[in-house]
């Protein structure tokens, strides 16, 4: 005899899936932005200026526009991954613009054939590459997380900011320690730290966030 059509039969494996929330997203962020900061810090120290309540404005201006990439960026990524798809805004836009200066600066005053302090300073640079390497891929575990649950329509772009959320982030958390100022030695060390995660996270990403 011929079993009928049962709902019950569809249903019957199904488990109920937690939806995507924002605020814990962000919160999770932060919180391992927070812990790799602290053990960058435990592990080569902050910087001298910092510890003395005195920063130098260079390094403000370099810590403000790292945040401001990583956070314009990692709010596009974030936002992909709610429901409303295609929303996410255009704040990365803006982020990357604001940090591009830097790489710029650099290339003018490089022009000008100075570039002994970021050549000279080669192993702190590659320091600061894998320093940030590292507390980036922290930051983007939960990043991907969140793109799994919400399955964005364009992986590509969501490896991409997921890869510069995470450089952005990862080198703000060794700028604490890092005790350099000049122009070209950021543009150059920091740039190539935020790059290298950039195209990691177009590579590595869209595969993981695919169902």
């Amino acid at each position: 005899m011929k079993q009928g059509f049962s709902l019950d039969d569809l249903v019957h494996d199904l488990e109920p899936v937690r939806p995507f929330n924002m605020v814990r997203a962000i919160a999770s962020v932060g919180a391992i932005l927070a812990a790799a900061a602290a053990l960058i810090i435990l592990s080569k120290g902050m910087r001298a200026d910092v510890m003395a309540g005195d920063p130098e404005p260079m390094f403000l201006i370099r810590a403000g526009l790292l945040l401001l990439l990583g956070g314009g960026c990692g709010w596009a990524v974030l936002s992909m991954a709610s429901p409303a798809v295609g929303k996410q805004g255009q704040s990365w836009k803006m982020a990357l613009a604001a940090a591009a200066l830097f790489p710029l600066a650099a290339l003018v005053i490089a022009m000008t054939g100075r570039v002994e302090v970021a050549m000279s300073n080669m192993r702190y640079g590659l320091d600061c590459m894998a320093f940030s390497g590292i507390g980036g891929l922290a930051t983007a575990i939960p990043m991907v997380l969140s793109l799994r649950r919400g399955a964005p329509t364009n992986p590509e772009r969501a490896g991409w900011l997921t890869g510069v959320a995470a450089g952005g982030l990862g080198a703000f958390a060794y700028g604490l320690h890092c005790p350099f100022n000049d122009v070209v030695y950021i543009g150059v060390w920091y740039s190539l730290a935020v790059g290298v995660c950039a195209l990691l996270g177009r590579l590595i990403v869209p595969r993981l966030i695919r169902w």
